[in-house]
């Protein structure tokens, strides 16, 4: 497992990934990081015009649309199959259920992952989990090419007090 973390003015968000048990024995050799993970973070604006823009997040506050870019680089001259291109939803935020590339799967805990929308057993019957609960969104990445990069996005809203 590789691992990163990046905080925001507040907002800190850890990235975890699974990659070929090779390449995780490399890392743990001190060896270059077969995979690198950049992230970024970026806050919806609107214009007068009604233009959508996406600027740095430096500041938020609550309500704000923040969308996460997570860029996951394959470093090594091989190929990496199997990568788990993890975002998770930081706890003062809310997913929106904005991502990028589709096919995101999702998760409460961080840990199981259900292709969306994710579903729950309520006094018998079969709910849809309310989005605000969504912890982590995660792609299967089937292979990786040498030196190319893959990005994966999700937007979430900074919570107000009563949220």
């Amino acid at each position: 497992m590789l691992r990163a973390t990046v905080a925001l003015k507040g907002l800190t968000l850890s990235l975890v990934m699974g990659i070929v048990a090779t390449h995780a024995v490399a890392a743990q050799n001190n060896a270059k990081e077969p995979v690198s993970i950049e992230l970024k973070a970026f806050k919806k604006t609107v214009d007068t015009k009604g233009k959508v823009k996406f600027v740095s997040a430096e500041a938020t506050k609550p309500k704000d649309i923040i969308e996460y870019r997570a860029t996951y680089t394959n470093n090594t001259a091989g190929s990496i199959k199997g990568l788990k291109a993890t975002l998770p939803v930081p706890a003062d935020t809310q997913y929106t259920g904005v991502s990028s590339p589709v096919g995101a799967l999702a998760s409460t805990d961080g840990v199981n992952f259900a292709a969306t929308p994710l579903k729950k057993t309520v006094n018998g019957k079969i709910v849809e989990v309310p989005l605000k609960d969504y912890r982590a969104l995660q792609w299967q990445v089937a292979e990786l090419p040498s030196k190319k990069s893959v990005t994966v996005t999700a937007q979430t809203k900074v919570n107000a007090a009563n949220d």
